[in-house]
């Protein structure tokens, strides 16, 4: 809605107030009145995508126009799934929804008076996202990666030692953890890191028998029949009585 531009003419005490004085007031009264009426309009837009519905926050809502700030919509606050835009001046407005990896929507909105519109915007998928590995083993994961162009940049096992990324031995091992999660977009640049399960690996132990008061040949002996090796020998004096 324009406002007609407001002409502020006075009169002098006892000066009569003609008709069309009369009426001027009038219309700006009423102006005034639409415009903040406009004002209290009220735009409720809904995301239509499935795997959006519980992660509502990604996604960014803005309403803009030919001149001015764009305005941004207040998130959705759970129970709540909408993101709403209030306090619109009146006017042709484009309303735009925006998320990483998702081309933006957009839909114009025409804002007259104190009333609500609700719009349904539905973004399309326009980069990579991560697929569902969790179970899988690597050398599938590794597989769908290929696939879906995306890098994988780090393997771990779950205590945290680095794998590398182009070996085959670990790939029947099942994946655990995953980043980014399912369904999310990568960011530029970015890759897949995954933490698969892998044994520990566990050095086999013997018990070193005793070799208390054997002559060194003896305790060799000693050592080479349970699967050891003697190491270096050191000769220490024993102190006179």
């Amino acid at each position: 809605m324009d406002l007609n531009p407001f002409l502020k003419k006075t009169v002098q005490p006892g000066e009569p107030l003609t008709a069309q004085a009369w009426n001027d007031i009038l219309d700006a009264v009423d102006g005034a009145y639409q415009f903040l009426q406009s004002t209290q309009h009220t735009v409720r837009v809904t995301i239509t995508n499935p795997e959006l519905a519980d992660d509502l926050e990604r996604v960014r809502v803005t309403a803009s126009r030919s001149a001015g700030a764009p305005v941004e919509a207040v998130r959705p606050i759970p129970p709540g799934k909408d993101h709403v835009l209030s306090r619109l001046e009146a006017g042709a407005w484009t309303v735009t929804a925006e998320a990483h990896g998702y081309a933006p929507a957009s839909a114009p909105v025409t804002v007259a008076d104190a009333g609500e519109t609700t719009l349904q915007l539905a973004l399309q998928k326009a980069g990579s996202f991560m697929p569902d590995f969790f179970g899988a083993t690597l050398g599938i994961a590794k597989a769908a990666l290929a696939q879906a162009t995306i890098p994988l940049v780090r393997v771990l096992d779950f205590n945290g030692r680095e794998l590398p990324t182009n070996s085959t031995d670990d790939d029947d091992k099942p994946v655990l953890v995953q980043w980014p999660p399912p369904d999310v977009a990568l960011p530029p640049g970015g890759g897949a890191r995954l933490v698969i399960a892998v044994p520990v690996q566990v050095e086999p132990a013997v018990e070193v028998p005793a070799l208390t008061s054997l002559t060194q040949q003896e305790a060799q002996k000693a050592l080479e029949a349970v699967g050891l090796t003697l190491g270096k020998v050191t000769f220490v004096q024993r102190p006179a009585l």
